[in-house]
């Protein structure tokens, strides 16, 4: 079955990368939160905690040549 999202990618092998998607869904979570639509605030901060459960999950040795 093929994900809608996979963040198994050598593009977030940068750990920036992997910072800047989790800032970005956190602070479109508090923009939302502070315009008073909680349901899109959750969203996007579920949105980044299932990203940073992912991105700790998986093994970036692997796209770094192996060292």
């Amino acid at each position: 079955m093929r994900k809608l999202i996979d963040l198994d990618h050598a593009f977030f092998a940068r750990p920036s990368r992997r910072y800047i998607t989790v800032a970005v869904c956190a602070l479109w979570g508090l923009f939302e939160l502070s315009m008073g639509a909680t349901l899109w605030a959750a969203l996007f901060f579920g949105i980044g905690a299932i990203a940073v459960w992912q991105f700790r999950q998986i093994d970036w040795s692997k796209y770094d040549g192996g060292s």
